[in-house]
């Protein structure tokens, strides 16, 4: 079931289709693909959660079963793995993809790090919610919300913060 997932992930994210057989209908679907992977490309506009996709999709790979840490990790589930496209669709134009990995309770991290002092740690759990911890300085962030198909503004606050 992941790898079927992880195959509609990378399509919905690489490729625009159309069922018109018109001359005009192809070369705007065309044209639209080319700067679709020109900006997905692009992170100085925020768009290179395609790369944070392609790492998330490793390392499901990797992850989905038991012990895969071999000290007796939780394989991340489908279900958590979908929770993770979302938020990382639902992150807007102009914000840095993070990089990800799993944890041994099956939840998958995203991370934000810009030093030892300025990071963002963002785990996702199968039920949407989000825990948080961050260091923005001196100072200590951290606390739980829930995704409803945006990513909370206490998050983007965050990120923003880090300074990426």
């Amino acid at each position: 079931m992941i790898a079927e997932m992880i195959t509609s992930a990378h399509l919905a994210f690489s490729h625009i289709s159309t069922d018109a057989t018109g001359e005009t209908a192809q070369y705007i679907a065309k044209q639209l693909n080319e700067g679709r992977r020109s900006m997905q490309s692009a992170y100085s506009l925020g768009l290179g959660v395609m790369g944070a996709i392609d790492e998330l999709c490793e390392m499901v790979k990797q992850c989905d079963v038991e012990n895969w840490d071999g000290y007796g990790a939780a394989p991340v589930t489908t279900k958590t793995f979908q929770q993770a496209i979302n938020v990382l669709e639902a992150l807007p134009l102009g914000t840095i993809a993070p990089t990800v990995g799993a944890e041994p309770d099956g939840h998958i991290t995203l991370e934000w790090y810009k030093s030892p002092r300025h990071t963002l740690s963002v785990s996702i759990s199968p039920e949407g919610e989000l825990h948080y911890a961050a260091l923005l300085g001196h100072k200590k962030r951290y606390g739980t919300e829930s995704f409803w198909g945006e990513v909370p503004d206490v998050i983007m606050d965050i990120i923003r913060q880090v300074g990426l």
